[in-house]
Formats: structure tokens, sequence, C-alpha cells
């Protein structure tokens, strides 16, 4: 029979080539080595579909899904088991209609939908229409990590600001996601969640004033005791203008009336590095603290735009009305600024006003330390130099005036002891004769008057504690921050101390002792170079032993001091 020969099909077969015969050119009949090649060859080619459709996934439609943190703060995602993350469109009775979230990219748009169920334990998913396009790579760890920093970073009951720490203590709990959220992404992130969160900044003191009434930022004038109380007082007002804001908890004060009453010390004092930028027409942050039980506590705070005389002394007016204290007992420790001296003179003429010796020392090394001034070199090089301030500074531990019945002697009859020891060098009294009669005479002893620079006697002689007050402040709300994170912060700080002073009437220790003791030890030792200077009458070993207190203090600015040859 020809090769070419045409076989005759049926019709409905005419497209398909599998009727038609198998036609061998050389031969008919298949060599027994042949038909065990095809039979290889077919064997290889099954095992290689087979190989295929193992390697194919097993998984190919989205069946459940899961939540994980959206990028707004409590917003949430949903994932499917392949991948793709979808956004929430709506909900209509039980059904959560669900949207693929290219459908936020224009150029990249994916026509896919979805719905859940709105009964979160069932977590079955059901598309709609299929995604065009492959499930995006995520990490499924991160969300968590960036959601958990994004609250802490928000959260006003977490007292620190450093994001350096936030960050640190949360990649510690998240292993996971660590290696794929970066700091920088943490910064920035909690940084734009506390811009948006907080209410618009207010351009002067008088909108913050209204700002701080208005209902909807209660949150920023209130405490956060349970029930909170009223924490913003009011608007301090000087002629017409709005001069300060003032913060007060009036439950606390209430609730320690009792304590208060046996107040007998006072200090005040501001500080600038944590004052906000904006309003940009604050100046100063002032504090009023009592030492109860030898502890201080903060109780009035004010935000001010001025520090003259006038501005302070109608702060002292309102402070008055709002603490209960015992005003003819207190003692007030504040710095040596003019105004404020004047106005708590002026405001508690019934108190009793003493400077801070720390503030004293800090003003004698600043001017020696002036570059004008040749006094810092010639204290650096010469003992006797070096020794003559030492006994400047130890002045404040004499009496303020004389006949004193713990001490015969005066401030006054110290610096003439001072100048007569320094005539017996007179290449240093001719170089230190400018600090010594125009400075230390003329300024401290005649201006200030020894009244308000003696500490004779006294267990608190600084208000160093309210400089380390300041501290934790600094601490806490860094330089210059945003007014509501500041106020919000300070709240915190308040709550803080209001709790530890009702630890503090039922005699639980609050504090480390090491700076009692050291006061105390201080304390003691100047009572014993009292006692010996009642007993030799020498006023120049009892200013060159008592010079030695704060050492520590003056040559960690100026320098060792120059050993005697």
């Amino acid at each position: 029979m020809d090769n070419e020969e045409v076989f005759a099909l049926p019709d409905h077969l005419v497209d398909h080539d599998y009727f038609l015969p198998v036609v061998y050119e050389d031969d008919h009949i298949l060599r027994e080595e042949e038909v065990e090649e095809l039979v290889e060859e077919e064997e290889v080619e099954e095992l290689d579909e087979e190989e295929e459709e193992e390697e194919e996934p097993i998984v190919r439609v989205s069946e459940t899904y899961r939540l994980i943190p959206g990028v707004h703060n409590r917003s949430r995602i949903y994932v499917d088991n392949l991948g793709f993350k979808y956004y929430k469109r709506e909900t209509k009775g039980q059904r959560v209609y669900l949207v693929c979230e290219r459908q936020k990219q224009r150029n990249q748009y994916c026509p896919s939908t979805a719905t859940v169920s709105a009964n979160l334990n069932d977590n079955r998913i059901r598309l709609g229409f299929y995604h065009d396009h492959p499930p995006r790579v995520i990490d499924l760890n991160v969300p968590f990590l960036r959601e958990t920093i994004g609250e802490r970073g928000i959260d006003p009951a977490v007292t620190t600001s450093f994001m350096r720490t936030l960050y640190n203590n949360e990649i510690i709990n998240h292993p996971e996601a660590a290696p794929n959220y970066t700091f920088i992404q943490a910064q920035e992130r909690v940084k734009k969640m506390r811009r948006r969160r907080f209410p618009a900044q207010p351009l002067d003191i008088g909108q913050l004033a209204v700002a701080l009434n208005e209902a909807r930022n209660a949150i920023y004038a209130l405490t956060v005791q349970n029930p909170p109380s009223r924490f913003f007082q009011q608007a301090l007002v000087v002629n017409g203008r709005s001069v300060g804001v003032i913060f007060a908890n009036m439950d606390a004060v209430n609730k320690y009336r009792e304590e208060l009453a046996t107040v007998t010390l006072v200090g005040i004092d501001g500080t600038f590095k944590t004052v906000p930028r904006v309003p940009a027409d604050l100046k100063c942050l002032l504090t009023i603290q009592v030492v109860f039980k030898s502890v201080s506590f903060p109780m009035v705070y004010a935000l001010l735009g001025s520090m003259t005389e006038e501005v302070y002394a109608a702060l002292f007016d309102i402070v008055r009305n709002i603490l209960p204290l015992n005003y003819q007992r207190i003692c007030f420790i504040t710095d040596y600024e003019k105004a404020l001296m004047s106005a708590v003179q002026q405001s508690f003429p019934e108190s009793q006003l003493r400077c801070c010796w720390f503030h004293f020392t800090q003003s004698i090394v600043r001017y020696c330390h002036r570059r004008m001034n040749s006094v810092c070199n010639l204290i650096r090089t010469n003992p006797v130099a070096a020794r003559v301030l030492r006994m400047v500074l130890a002045l404040p531990h004499l009496p303020a005036t004389r006949n004193d019945p713990r001490c015969p002697f005066s401030m006054e009859d110290g610096f003439d002891a001072i100048m007569d020891y320094t005539r017996q060098f007179p290449p240093i009294e001719q170089g230190m004769r400018n600090f010594l009669i125009g400075y230390v005479q003329y300024f401290w002893l005649l201006q200030v008057g020894p009244g308000l620079i003696s500490c004779f006697g006294e267990e608190y002689r600084t208000n160093n504690y309210l400089e380390s007050f300041h501290s934790t402040l600094l601490t806490q709300m860094q330089r210059h921050p945003n007014i509501w994170n500041f106020i919000q912060k300070l709240t915190v700080l308040e709550n803080q101390y209001f709790v530890e002073f009702d630890q503090a009437r039922r005699n639980l220790r609050i504090r480390d002792q090491a700076s009692r003791r050291e006061r105390e030890n201080t304390t003691t030792v100047l009572a014993g170079y009292v006692q010996q200077l009642n007993r030799d009458e020498d006023l120049t070993g009892f200013l060159r032993r008592a010079g030695h207190r704060n050492d520590g203090y003056v040559q960690g600015i100026i320098g060792p001091y120059p050993q005697d040859q």
C-alpha cells in the first residue's frame, strides 16, 4: 500500500489526529531495542510531569485572613493566607467589605474585592474579583513593633522622652521584627503622631489661657488623678495683659493642709531650658516648693512671660491664696535675682528671706572666671590667691551681724580678716584688690547685704533641691518641648509628688539618704568650726577651714588649686 494513501475519517473526527494510523517509512515492524527505548522515554516524561506537578503550590485560593496593625494609630489591615493585603471599605450587617490595597494606587490599580464576617472569631475570607498581581512580600512582625513604639511614644504616662530608650526596649520584646524596622523610622513616626494629636499651638500667653479653659482641651487642664481635679488655675494678668499661666493641684493642697501648716522652708527658683518655644512670649518656668520632712515638693508652677518685680508680686499674691502656710514662720530661699528678692519681701513681709549659698559661690567663681579679670589666672597659679578665694566663699558661714549668741563675729569681721591676711602679700593684694574691694565688699556686702547672704547655723544653705527638680524636668521633657507635651509631662510629675507627699507624711522613705547625710555632715562640721572659732578667736583659721566645703564645685570650674610650696 502506498504510504501517502488517504483514509476516510468520520466527520466528527476530522479535526483530531489521534485517529490517524502510525506509518513507518522504513519498516512496519519495530525492533525490540527500539521498543525498549520508546518505553524508557515515556517513563522519563511521565516522571518529569509528576515532578513539575509537585513543585506547584498546593494552595492557590485565599481562604483565611489575619489582622495586623496599620500605619495609622489603632488602624487595622487584613492579610489573607496568600499574603494579599486589604483595606476595609464598609460594614453592612454582619459582613465587612474589603478592597485590595492597590485600589489606593492609581498607577497600579487592582480590582480585587473580598468579604469577611463581622465576627472576628470567623477568619474566613471570600474573594469577589481576583487579584491581577502577585502578593507583595511583607514582614508581618514589623507592624506590631511599629504600633507598640507608637503607642508608647504618645502615652503621657511614659515619662521618658528618649526615643532611643523606647526603641531599644521594644526591639528586645520584638526580636523577629527588629531587623526590618530602624530607629529612624520609629523616631519619625512618633514625631508625626505627637504633632497630629496635639491641639494647635497658641501664639501667645493669652491664647494659651483661653485654650486651657476650652472643654475640648480639658485633658491638659486637669490632673491625672482619679477622679481628676483642676490643675490649670488661672492666667496671670498684670495691667490688663496676660503675662503667665498658673498651675496647682488644689485637691492636694486641701488634702495636705494640716501638713503644710508645719512647713518652715519654701524655695523659689526659675528655669529656662525646658520652657516651650511656642508661645514665643514665654520666658521662664517658676516653681514654688515646700520642704516637708527633709523632702522638697513642688506645689505651684507658673509659666511666665516677664520677670519683673511687678509680675513676681502679682504672682505671689495668688500663691499666698493658694498655699495655706504659716507665713510668719516661713523662710524663703531664692537666688540673687533682685526683682525676685524684692517681690518676696513685698508680698511676704512677715517671712524671712535668705538667699542660696550655692548661688553666692557660683556668682563669685563666675566673676573670677571672666576673661576681663586677671584673678582667675592668679588663683590657678598662686596658692595664696587660691586661699583668699576660699576664704571669701566661706564668709556666709558667719553671722550677718555681731553678737549673735552662737558666735560673736560677723561677715564684715570675716572680710576684714581676709583683707588683713592679703596685705601680708603685696603682689597678691595688688592683683586681687579690685576683686575684693570693688566686687566682694561693694556689691555683696554693701548692696546685697549680709542679711541675705549669711546661712550661719542653717541646715538648708542652698536651694539645690530646686535645681534637682529642674534637672528632672530636663530629663523628662528635653529642651523647649511642644507646649502641650510640656503640660502633659508636668501633670505626670505633679502626680508623682502628690503620691510621694502622702508617703512622706506616713514616714515612708522616698529619697536616697545620701544627700541628706552629706548635708547633715556639713552642718556638723561647720558647727565644730564655729566652736573652735569661739575658743581661739582665729577668724582666718576658721575661714581657711570652712573654705574647703565646696572644693569640688570650684575646682570643677577653675581647675585644681595650686600646691603650697
